[in-house]
């Protein structure tokens, strides 16, 4: 019923490819061409930086992803972020034109000082694994629910009443600390968390559930997580909402787009992003694509927690990349604020990451499953998320430099 509005997908395409072309546009300005080498990965990284931060934009494919899968050198992101490890990124990729130009004549000594750099992160690098063994830790019995239901199956082939018999039986033979179930698996709405009362009063003394679940105030409507222990049932409402997905912007211009959208959107929570537990285990919840929201995930109310848990559903990309993109997107947080990650998708990947992104343990996509895991959390867990906006300033720096040198070297 929407393919005669696929064409806006193109219109995404050509949108990002925009500061991608001013950054060529400031770099046709600079003559020399070592100038130009060093400005590619500061306006390259400043074009991420401005994507994200304009017109309901997000930090989705930058260059750090590239390194998602690398168990060496995403651990860089835990010193510089995800910036910082963008650039590096860039920076490393430009060598081979380096050595083209000293191939041709003596490059500036910036130029080479930029290979020490490079030195100084493989350095970095090296002293992270250093200290990757923690004396001090405890262990959490973890169990991934997995009920890998298509969105037809949600819709009309599985009845709610069947669906929560099945969470119902699955949390009933399940002695684990902490179970995780994804996003929205809850089949009915809830209007009030007594509603859940019959789940808590089911739970051992030290048990705890997480569940993804729609939650109704008066006539708004909010994305919600929820914990649920014996006597405590807490919440949290997804605070980044996934623009033509969970609302439409500009609705009163764009109602065209409503078969896409539906008639109604989803509201922004406004809770702490904490969940504390009856055992003091903190939490921060974490829903769906919120997750590469790096800058807005940490603060001082939560930037102690021992645990990261994202619950999401990927099931609208069926078989296609879109699952594999997120999990990679999701374990780098885990290296970058050095905090285990438990994701756990409707249908995959759902996954236990240690907080250097080493991949736990895991349920492949599409397999309906309940992987029940181990996972240890250090009780000493430095976060250095504070100190990586200094990326700004370095960009800033060099940028001069550049300006500089074009004005002193002619090629």
């Amino acid at each position: 019923n929407t393919t005669n509005l696929s064409f806006f997908s193109y219109l995404l395409v050509i949108y990002c490819s925009i500061y991608f072309g001013l950054s060529f546009i400031v770099i046709s300005y600079f003559k020399n061409s070592y100038s130009k080498l060093l400005l590619i990965p500061v306006l390259f990284v400043l074009s991420e930086i401005f994507k994200e931060n304009f017109f309901y934009g997000f930090p989705w494919v930058t260059f750090a992803l590239v390194h998602s899968s690398n168990n060496v050198i995403l651990n860089l992101i835990y010193y510089i972020g995800t910036y910082g490890l963008s650039y590096f990124t860039i920076l490393v990729f430009l060598i081979p034109a380096s050595i083209i130009l000293y191939y041709k004549k003596s490059p500036p000594s910036i130029i080479l000082k930029s290979y020490i750099l490079v030195l100084f992160c493989f350095i970095l690098i090296v002293f992270r694994f250093e200290n990757i063994i923690n004396k001090e830790k405890f262990f959490l019995n973890v169990s991934m629910v997995q009920l890998n239901l298509s969105q037809i199956n949600r819709t009309y082939k599985t009845t709610p009443e069947n669906r929560l018999k099945q969470i119902i039986k699955i949390i009933s033979q399940d002695n684990s600390d902490l179970l995780i179930f994804a996003e929205n698996s809850y089949p009915y709405l809830i209007t009030n968390l007594k509603d859940l009362n019959f789940m808590a009063n089911s739970l051992n003394k030290n048990q705890s559930i997480i569940i993804g679940a729609t939650k109704k105030e008066d006539s708004n409507f909010f994305n919600t997580l929820i914990s649920i222990e014996k006597n405590n049932i807490q919440e949290f409402a997804k605070i980044k909402l996934v623009p033509f997905g969970e609302f439409l912007p500009f609705r009163k211009f764009l109602h065209f787009l409503d078969p896409i959208v539906g008639k109604s959107d989803f509201r922004p929570g406004d809770n702490i992003r904490l969940i504390k537990t009856s055992e003091n285990l903190k939490i921060i919840p974490i829903i769906c694509y919120e997750i590469i929201f790096f800058n807005d995930l940490i603060n001082k109310k939560n930037i102690n927690s021992e645990l990261l848990v994202n619950i999401t559903n990927d099931a609208w990309f069926g078989d296609l990349s879109g699952p594999y993109q997120h999990f990679y997107l999701s374990r780098m947080r885990a290296a970058e604020f050095n905090k285990p990650l438990i994701r756990v998708s409707n249908n995959g990947i759902s996954a236990i990451i240690d907080n250097y992104g080493f991949i736990i343990d895991y349920i492949p996509l599409n397999k309906r499953a309940i992987k029940n895991s181990q996972i240890s959390i250090p009780h000493f867990l430095p976060n250095l998320i504070y100190y990586h906006p200094l990326i700004l300033v370095f960009l800033f720096l060099i940028f001069i430099v550049a300006i500089l040198i074009n004005r002193r070297f002619n090629d």
